[in-house]
C-alpha cells in the first residue's frame, strides 16, 4: 500500500536546524538520534528515509500541477526562523512507517499544526490528522 503524507507544521526551537538539514536532503533522521531519541524505532523501518523526500508522483490527481509541483502549499519548504514546516511526499508503507512518523517523531518535533493528512492509494478521501494535547490524532 502506498501512502500519501501532507504536513504543515511549527517545529520545536531546539530541532530546527536538523530539519533544516533533513529539509534540505542534507541528512537524515538517523543522523539525529541523540538530539531525538523519540526517533530510534523510526529509523529502523525500511523506508524511513523517504520522509519528508519521497516522490509524490503515486498520490492522487490535485496532490500535483503537471505530475511535478506540489499543491496547496506543500512543497518542501522550511523555516529556520520561524519553525514553519512544510512536505508532501509519499511511500510504500508496508511497515507503517507513516503511523510510526506521526506517533513517535512528529508528535515530538512540532509545537502546532497547520495541516496534517494522510491518504492510502487504495482510499477515496484523505484522512484529516490533528495535534491534540502533545498527540497526533485523528
Amino acid at each position: 500500500m502506498i501512502k500519501g503524507l501532507r504536513v504543515k507544521a511549527i517545529i520545536k526551537e531546539p530541532y530546527r536546524k536538523a530539519i533544516s538539514l533533513i529539509n534540505a536532503e542534507d541528512a537524515y533522521f538517523d543522523e539525529f538520534v541523540d538530539l531525538m531519541p523519540f526517533a530510534t524505532d523510526f529509523i529502523k523501518l525500511q523506508r524511513a528515509s523517504l520522509i519528508p523526500t519521497g516522490s509524490s508522483a503515486y498520490m492522487p490527481t490535485g496532490w500535483l500541477i503537471h505530475d511535478e509541483i506540489a499543491t496547496d502549499g506543500f512543497g518542501h519548504v522550511f523555516d529556520i526562523e520561524t519553525g514553519y514546516w512544510a512536505f508532501q511526499c509519499c511511500l510504500k508503507n508496508s511497515e507503517k512507517e507513516v503511523d510510526v512518523f506521526l506517533q513517535d517523531v512528529l508528535s515530538q518535533l512540532i509545537e502546532s499544526a497547520i495541516h496534517i493528512e494522510v491518504k492510502s492509494d487504495e482510499d477515496d478521501k484523505s484522512e484529516l490528522y490533528y495535534f491534540i494535547n502533545g498527540h497526533i490524532v485523528s
